[in-house]
């Protein structure tokens, strides 16, 4: 699989790599590569448009972004609309 990495910094911009699946050729298992920026890193997300197929997302992040529980998301359903697209999803039923 190629890495895709999007990179977000201090000021709020973002920049996104793309790393060939050749990368890989070596060892598959584990790879080092060392990334030179200007601006300073506040946080790292791999695969951010979810193009790859990995099914553990939730060591995709630093620094680790919390996961939702299935109970946490369960009572998100309960809750009332609270944004545009929830409340247009509503008006139909």
């Amino acid at each position: 699989m190629p890495l895709i990495i999007e990179w977000t910094f201090k000021d709020g911009s973002k920049e996104t790599d793309r790393i060939p699946a050749y990368v890989w050729r070596k060892n598959e298992n584990k790879i080092t590569k060392v990334f030179a920026k200007d601006k300073e890193v506040v946080s790292v997300q791999l695969d951010p448009n979810r193009e790859t197929a990995d099914i553990d997302e939730s060591n995709n992040s630093w620094p680790r972004k919390s996961q939702s529980t299935r109970f946490e998301l369960f009572k998100e359903q309960q809750m009332p609309a609270t944004n545009p697209m929830q409340q247009s999803k509503n008006r139909i039923n």
